[in-house]
């Protein structure tokens, strides 16, 4: 009998293996170290549609003969396909060059590859886009379009107050279940990113819209394996779709036309930072591994104080003569300036804006406190 060779690792033909079959590798490799389940869509979503970009360029798919241009390649026609008439965002693409660089390092790590193909590609860089966070004006009008006195009115109170005063991502609110929310300790336990528990305060405005649902619309589960705390009218828990639709409704309705659930995550870390200035401890609240996202934060909370610093102009209270001997009648300059002389409102947008001050927007808690109160002005608008 011929006798066998006992083969290692590096007598592997590693080069004739197929790419498809090592997405699928990386695949389970993502799941047993504990990855989210968007996590491993994401990756293998980007990947499968390298694999397939090469075949339709009539590339051969082994791994022997991938190269680092046939990468770049691929990066160029992403850059230049339009998806409904739009190019991918920077963001986006910047993404998809990451995943694509995570693979490859994993591939040379677990020795497929002598070395890491991608080893000096970069990602492109991504657009720095002015985060603006909800000001005061605008969630009072968020939640004056809402009726609370419907079980989707009391749900959706409570949905944006949990919102606002905690930082949840939108995944982890809807995941919640009841034994995850504490009324009466004003507190919830989350599971996060990477199976990373945390608990994150709420304050007492955030409690009376959560009991007001709880204990009197929330709807019974449709079955027993439901433990949701929001539900929808049917009795089954939110999804991802059900509530962005949702924010859909809420930002037409408000004339908030940049309104999305990170927005309200945003808004969040911004009035944290504003009134606690404690950088780990919103670290720890938003669930985040480093400091780099929060640091973002911490410019635009930045810029927001210095927008509220303005009522404290050192030139507005010298009262100087030369400067009052140019005003005229209502601060006007004879109607060329028809705004100058005016402080300028919360909303940043120049003119009287809506006449909020500082103090209305120093306290901790976001959320107006008298969440019943519907303004004239919107009583006519559809109902959220």
């Amino acid at each position: 009998m011929k006798p066998r060779k006992n083969f290692r690792w590096s007598d592997v033909a590693k080069d004739g293996m197929e790419l498809a079959d090592l997405v699928k590798y990386y695949e389970t490799y993502h799941r047993s170290e504990g990855s989210s389940p968007k996590t491993v869509k994401w990756y293998r979503e980007v990947l499968e549609s390298f694999v397939s970009w090469l075949k339709l360029q009539g590339r051969l798919t082994d791994l022997g003969s991938i190269n680092q241009m046939d990468v770049r390649e691929f990066i160029l026609s992403l850059r230049e396909k339009r998806y409904h008439g739009r190019a991918l965002s920077s963001s986006t693409l910047n993404n998809r060059v990451r995943a694509l660089r995570a693979f490859f390092s994993w591939l040379a790590r677990e020795e497929y590859t002598d070395t890491n193909i991608l080893g000096n590609l970069k990602p492109p860089k991504v657009a720095e886009t002015l985060i603006e966070p909800l000001t005061v004006g605008e969630i009072d009008r968020l939640f004056s379009v809402i009726n609370q006195k419907t079980v989707l009115g009391a749900r959706n109170t409570a949905i944006i107050a949990l919102f606002l005063d905690t930082g949840l991502r939108l995944s982890e609110l809807i995941n919640l279940g009841t034994s995850d929310v504490h009324l009466e300790q004003r507190y919830v336990k989350v599971m996060g990113k990477g199976a990373k528990e945390r608990v994150v305060s709420f304050g007492a405005a955030c409690q009376k819209a959560l009991l007001h649902y709880y204990h009197h619309f929330r709807v019974e589960p449709a079955h027993a394996g439901v433990n949701n705390f929001f539900l929808t009218l049917d009795g089954y828990a939110l999804t991802e779709t059900a509530m962005k639709s949702l924010m859909v409704r809420l930002a037409e309705a408000s004339g908030i036309a940049r309104l999305h659930a990170h927005l309200l995550r945003h808004t969040y870390a911004t009035r944290f930072l504003l009134n606690k200035d404690d950088v780990f401890l919103l670290k720890q609240n938003l669930g985040h591994s480093t400091l780099a996202m929060v640091e973002v934060y911490r410019h635009i909370a930045s810029r927001e104080a210095a927008l509220l610093s303005e009522p404290f102009s050192p030139l507005d209270r010298m009262n100087l003569k030369e400067i009052r001997r140019q005003r005229r009648n209502n601060n006007g300059y004879d109607g060329v300036y028809p705004n100058a002389g005016f402080q300028r409102g919360n909303g940043h947008n120049g003119g009287n804006g809506s006449g909020e001050t500082p103090e209305s927007r120093s306290g901790r808690c976001p959320i107006p406190s008298r969440l019943h109160h519907v303004s004239s002005k919107v009583r006519s608008q559809r109902k959220a």
